[in-house]
């Protein structure tokens, strides 16, 4: 499959305990399928990711997140999984871990959603629990 152009939604909500904090963006991206995996490029807008390059490779059962640029890591999403990464950021590495609660997967050609629900740890420390919603279409 050549690239596709797509529009992405991005639906973000993070709770920290004491905050509850929601991103939304919508941003043009690349669309990709090889090899049984969807991979879904696409520039960040977010204050303090700007010009990061964001790559979701898209699988039925997992989901990596790989991002470049002022800010960068790969984080894997495996349901019901304790996964670790290091965050790279303009400051240092920042060793973090996800535990996935679920991941619900839907990917075709024109149009496809993950919705991701996950807690995020440093040093065994509860960081926050988010909720990852993202759709695109042709």
């Amino acid at each position: 499959m050549l690239a596709r152009q797509v529009e992405i939604e991005i639906n973000s909500l993070q709770d920290t305990g004491q905050d509850e904090i929601e991103f939304s963006s919508q941003v043009t991206g690349k669309l990709y399928y090889r090899n049984g995996v969807y991979y879904l490029k696409y520039e960040e807008v977010l204050e303090g990711l700007e010009g990061t390059k964001t790559t979701l490779k898209i699988k039925e059962d997992a989901v990596t997140l790989i991002r470049r640029g002022q800010v960068g890591g790969t984080q894997e999403f495996l349901p019901e999984k304790r996964t670790s990464f290091d965050y790279q950021t303009p400051y240092g590495k920042l060793p973090l871990e996800i535990e996935v609660e679920k991941l619900a997967v839907t990917a075709a050609e024109q149009t496809g959603e993950i919705k991701l629900k996950y807690r995020l740890y440093e040093q065994q420390r509860l960081v926050s629990c988010n909720q990852l919603n993202i759709t695109y279409k042709e």
